[in-house]
């Protein structure tokens, strides 16, 4: 692509009246800029080939495939995936400022949107209700690490023109929005109003229907919750072709059996969510921890305490060391000192914000000023800590320079340039797990999770987790874990992204039996796994974990049986990912 686009330039550049009549000193710059052009080239395409070398790591019982294209990613990545990404951005942004400055689309209106889908889900219901209804949205474009698509000959709803932000309540404090809205067009539609979400999801791309219907959390969750304790109302279209507007008021089981319920009781049009007020920067204090035991302990105390910072992480290094992150909003500051504190993270030429952070076990306790967008979306460029296994220089103060302003790959691309047999060995070399563990046992998940993936950095997220009883919907708490007079407890998600120790090493890591042993451990210590990764566990496993109790009564009620599929069937991992032939048949022996 470089290639071509330099001998593009050389042949517009030829038909310049310059070089017309051309002079020797004229022909010899020009031929020394392009030797230049082509050279410069040239060293940076080696040098990302080259980059690729830790491939030849790879145990020989991966795919040659795999190890092929794990050797040549980087110049795949630098050349083709980053400026799509960078273009399919500015496309989407100019497509996002025409719209709300100047026009609609072609159903200018929500309610035309919504008829759209009532008049398939119309169609597929006088056509017999022959097989079960999905979204028409490919899985390439979704969040979750699945690939392939698992949707067959199921009938595919459109629901792509559902993009809108429909209405910001200044007096409510609420914002309404369709489904594929993201939070980045939220963030840069509610921000400069001096707003913002009450949970502010940090990656740009993944929408608000995705955390809705399914989950979502931030930094202040373990004063809030997840995502669905800050939604309002929901607005959908069942199996039936009706719209149904929901509530806690109006209808309390269906609206605390839809969040995580993945759209298997009906398709979101709308939602209507909190919205708070921010201040222009946050005010961050960061205080390293040198053992798993300190890092559990202060982490239970700074999360349950009555006076919590407002946002509050921990970013884990190795088994022994970390930096807890603390911050309030705060105003712009007014003293030198204070402004010399002020810290853009998200310029494109500084380091990445993860790599900043360590920066602090060797200095210190200390504290800065982020701007407020740039702390939303702190870890958009580095993709968390991914895009340094992808591209390893990617950190380098000269790729920054060069590259960084086109920002990461697109999580969505990056998996569009997967194939079948790159998707399933990337499975066993690399790993994208969560586990949401009670607080109390997060020095021992530490531990565990080094013995099992042995991955760094290590994200950490304190969550509150509300006991509702009956209606606690999809996550049941257990009383154990609540805090003493409360309705609510505090979980922790513990998040591993990364090629695993003994990948590197050269060795081959059995995906299946740590990732069962982490599903084996989160479900008998009160936890949850986040299920938008790869699944190991059986179906009644899964059951075992999640209280299906709501969403099963709501799918009856709603005839959603027939309509839909099962949360597991849209979520486990495409076929040939993993066998569970042996223990889903010790399942039905032990049953018998």
């Amino acid at each position: 692509g470089g290639i071509i686009g330099i001998f593009s330039l050389i042949s517009v550049l030829s038909k310049l009246p310059i070089f017309s009549n051309p002079s020797d000193e004229v022909v010899m710059y020009f031929k020394y800029g392009v030797y230049s052009l082509l050279t410069a080239f040239a060293i940076v395409l080696s040098i990302a080939i080259a980059s690729g070398s830790s491939a030849q790591t790879l145990s020989k019982e991966f795919p040659l495939q795999f190890r092929l294209a794990a050797q040549f990613r980087t110049p795949l990545l630098m050349f083709i995936v980053v400026p799509l990404s960078y273009i399919r951005a500015v496309h989407l942004s100019i497509c996002d400022w025409y719209r709300y400055n100047f026009a609609a689309g072609p159903k200018s209106t929500h309610e035309e949107r919504v008829q759209y889908v009532v008049d398939q889900v119309k169609k597929w219901n006088k056509n017999g209700r022959k097989n079960i209804m999905r979204t028409a949205r490919p899985n390439w474009a979704s969040m979750s690490t699945k690939l392939s698509s698992n949707k067959g000959d199921s009938s595919k709803i459109k629901t792509h023109e559902l993009t809108h932000i429909l209405e910001v309540d200044e007096k409510n404090m609420t914002i309404r929005a369709e489904p594929s809205v993201t939070m980045g067009q939220i963030t840069h539609h509610l921000v400069p109003k001096g707003y913002a979400l009450q949970i502010q999801v940090e990656m740009e791309s993944i929408t608000i229907g995705g955390v809705s219907m399914g989950f979502g959390m931030e930094t202040n969750s373990h004063l809030i919750g997840f995502f669905q304790e800050s939604v309002v109302a929901f607005e959908i279209v069942t199996s039936t072709g009706d719209v149904v507007n929901v509530t806690k008021e109006s209808d309390p089981e269906l609206f605390y059996a839809l969040p995580w319920s993945c759209g298997t009781v009906g398709f979101l049009v709308s939602v209507t969510v909190r919205i708070s007020k921010i201040k222009p920067y946050v005010h961050v204090r960061y205080l390293p921890t040198y053992s798993a035991e300190e890092l559990g302990r202060k982490m239970k105390e700074l999360a349950e305490s009555p006076n919590a910072p407002y946002f509050l992480e921990a970013t884990i290094y190795t088994k022994d060391r970390a930096v807890i992150q603390m911050g309030e909003y705060a105003d712009a500051p007014q003293s030198s000192a204070d402004r010399a504190k002020i810290n853009g993270i998200n310029w494109w030429f500084k380091p990445f914000y993860y790599k900043w952070v360590e920066t602090f076990l060797e200095k210190g306790e200390a504290d800065e000023f982020i701007p407020l967008m740039d702390y939303y979306h702190r870890f958009t460029r580095s993709i968390f800590w991914e895009l340094e296994d992808m591209i390893p220089f990617s950190n380098h103060w000269l790729y920054r320079t060069l590259w960084g302003w086109m920002g990461a790959p697109e999580v969505s691309l990056l998996k569009l340039f997967q194939g079948p047999v790159i998707r399933k060995a990337s499975v066993y070399a690399h790993v994208v797990q969560e586990s949401i563990m009670p607080i109390r046992y997060l020095e021992e998940g530490i531990g565990r999770f080094d013995e099992w993936y042995g991955v760094y950095p290590l994200l950490v997220f304190p969550l509150r987790v509300y006991d509702r009883g009956e209606k606690s919907g999809f996550l049941h708490p257990r009383k154990e874990n609540l805090i003493k007079g409360k309705d609510y407890g505090i979980w922790c998600d513990l998040g591993a992204y990364g090629a695993p120790r003994m990948v590197k090493e050269g060795k081959v890591w059995d995906a299946k039996k740590n990732i069962r042993e982490m599903e084996h451990w989160t479900r008998d210590i009160g936890g949850w796994q986040a299920y938008y990764t790869d699944l190991f566990c059986t179906r009644k496993e899964f059951r075992q974990m999640f209280d299906h109790t709501l969403v099963d009564k709501c799918r009856k009620r709603f005839k959603a049986d027939d309509a839909f599929p099962e949360i597991y069937d849209k979520i486990k991992p495409e076929a040939g990912i993993v066998d569970l032939a042996e223990e889903e048949a010790a399942e039905k022996n032990q049953k018998k």
